[in-house]
C-alpha cells in the first residue's frame, strides 16, 4: 500500500532532511518526524482550501481546486466529484482529475450502481480493492452502462473508494478516488477522504446560499421598482388619463380652464416620462454609473413635479466627479428624500441644490500614458421643501426612510444633515468628503 505517510516520508528524505541526518535517526524517530511533516502537510492542504471558500471563486472552481488537492494529499491517480441529480436519480461528474475522456463520456451513474451508487444508497464510504472484481461485491444487478464504465476504469485503475458527500443528513453526490493498483483502505485515508468531503459539502452549500441570495436580491429589487411604478408612473399616468379624457367637454364651456388642462397634461406627462427613464436606468445598473449625478437629480425632479402640484427649482453648479459608490449614494439620498416631500410633506415648494467643487490638478505622472482621474474636491447637495415637516427627535430612524439615509452614508466620509420643523419644511443636506 502506498499511503499519504509514504509520500510524506518520500518528501521528507528529497527536501527536508538531508540523508545523513536521517540515517542518523532511529525508527521511532523517523516515524515521529513523518508524522509531523505529514500533519503540516495536511494542515496546509486544508488551509489552501479553507482560503479558497471563503473567496468569491465560482463552484466550479473551487471544486477543481478541492480535487487536485485530494489528488495530491491522498495519493490518488485520479479523483472526481459526483452530483446527484434528483429529477432522475442519476449521478453526474461535476469536477475531475485525472480521468480519461472516454471514462468521462461515460461516467454517468445511476442511484444504487457501482460503488458511486451504492456509497449515496448506504450513505458510508464503499471500497472496491480489486476493480476487475467488482463484479463480485455488488449486491444488486449491474447494469449494462455501469458494465462498460467498470470495463473502461479497470484499463486504466485497479482500485477505487467513494465517499459521500452529506448536506444537512442529506446525500448530494460522492468523492472519489481511483488508484492504479489494488489497494486496502486503511482507517485514516478514509477519515481523510471524509474530511475532503465535508470541505466539498461546505463548498457546495455556500454555493446555494450565495444564489439563494443573489436571487432574493434581484426579487427585493423587481419588487422596489413594481412599488416605484405604482407610487410614480402609473398614478401620474392614471391622471393624465383623467385629464384627456375630460378637456373635450371642457374646451366646449371653458377655454381658459382647458387651456390650463392642457398645461397640467403637459407636465404630468413630462413627468411621466422623466419617472420612466428613471426606472430605465435602475434595470440598468450601469446606466446609473454612466450617466452624470446633475442629469440623475434632474431627472428625479422631474419625475416627481409630475406626481405633486409644487414649483421645482434645481440650482446646479460645476460638474460632479465622483468615485461610482459615492455617486450612488447621492443619487439615493435625493430620491428618497424626494419620494418623501412627494408622500408626506404637501408642499408646493421644493428647491434643489447640486454644488460642486473643481479638484487641484494632479501632479504629472512619470508614465504620460496613465490616465488620472480628477475627482471633484468636494460636492454638496441640499433639498429643501416648505411643507409640513416633522420633529426629528420624535421620529423613528426607520420612518421616512431616515434611518436607511443614515445607512448609506456611515461610510465614505459623508455628512449627513436632516433639519425639519413641524410646519416650517425640511432640509435635507449632505457634503462629500466631510469636514473632518
Amino acid at each position: 500500500m502506498f499511503s499519504i505517510s509514504v509520500l510524506v516520508a518520500v518528501k521528507i528524505n528529497r527536501l527536508i532532511v538531508p540523508n545523513e541526518g536521517i540515517s542518523s535517526m532511529s525508527k521511532n524517530e523517523r516515524e515521529q518526524l513523518n508524522n509531523k511533516e505529514e500533519r503540516r502537510y495536511i494542515a496546509e492542504g486544508f488551509r489552501g482550501i479553507l482560503a479558497v471558500l471563503n473567496s468569491n471563486e465560482p463552484l466550479e472552481a473551487v471544486l477543481d481546486y478541492i480535487t487536485l488537492y485530494a489528488r495530491r494529499l491522498l495519493g490518488a491517480d485520479a479523483v472526481a466529484i459526483y452530483r446527484l441529480q434528483a429529477d432522475t436519480n442519476e449521478l453526474k461528474i461535476q469536477s475531475s482529475h485525472g480521468l480519461s475522456k472516454k471514462f468521462l463520456k461515460h461516467s454517468n451513474i445511476f442511484l444504487g450502481q457501482g460503488a458511486t451508487g451504492q456509497a449515496v444508497i448506504q450513505g458510508k464510504p464503499f471500497a472496491i480493492t480489486d476493480v476487475s472484481k467488482a463484479l463480485e461485491v455488488f449486491v444488486q444487478p449491474v447494469m449494462p452502462e455501469t458494465a462498460i464504465l467498470l470495463q473502461i476504469l479497470s484499463k486504466n485503475f485497479r482500485s477505487e473508494i467513494s465517499v459521500p458527500l452529506i448536506i444537512k443528513q442529506e446525500v448530494v453526490g460522492t468523492l472519489n478516488l481511483y488508484y492504479a493498483q489494488p489497494r486496502f483502505f486503511e482507517q485514516d485515508e478514509i477519515d481523510l477522504a471524509v474530511s475532503f468531503c465535508d470541505q466539498t459539502a461546505l463548498a457546495i452549500e455556500n454555493a446555494r446560499l450565495r444564489e439563494q441570495t443573489k436571487q432574493e436580491a434581484i426579487a427585493a429589487e423587481r419588487n422596489r421598482i413594481a412599488r416605484e411604478l405604482h407610487d410614480s408612473a402609473t398614478q401620474t399616468i392614471f391622471s393624465a388619463n383623467l385629464i384627456a379624457e375630460v378637456l373635450p367637454t371642457i374646451w366646449t364651456r371653458n377655454s381658459f380652464e382647458a387651456q390650463l388642462g392642457l398645461e397640467e397634461l403637459h407636465k404630468l406627462t413630462q413627468g411621466a416620462l422623466a419617472e420612466m427613464r428613471t426606472l430605465l436606468l435602475e434595470l440598468r445598473p450601469i446606466g446609473l454609473i454612466e450617466t452624470q449625478l446633475e442629469v440623475l437629480i434632474q431627472q428625479l425632479a422631474q419625475g416627481i413635479s409630475g406626481r405633486m402640484n409644487a414649483d421645482m427649482q434645481v440650482h446646479i453648479e460645476g460638474e460632479a466627479v465622483l468615485p461610482t459608490e459615492v455617486k450612488l449614494v447621492f443619487y439615493r439620498i435625493a430620491q428618497e428624500t424626494l419620494n418623501n416631500i412627494a408622500k408626506h410633506s404637501g408642499a408646493d415648494k421644493v428647491e434643489i441644490e447640486l454644488r460642486s467643487v473643481h479638484s487641484i490638478p494632479p501632479r504629472k505622472h512619470k508614465n504620460a500614458n496613465i490616465a488620472q482621474q480628477q475627482l471633484s474636491q468636494s460636492v454638496f447637495m441640499s433639498i429643501r421643501d416648505n411643507g409640513c415637516g416633522f420633529d426629528p427627535t420624535s421620529v423613528l430612524g426607520e420612518h421616512l426612510g431616515l434611518g436607511i439615509m443614515q445607512e448609506r452614508t456611515t461610510n465614505n466620509q459623508f455628512s449627513l444633515s436632516i433639519w425639519s420643523e413641524p410646519g416650517k419644511g425640511t432640509e435635507i443636506s449632505l457634503l462629500w468628503p466631510k469636514n473632518e
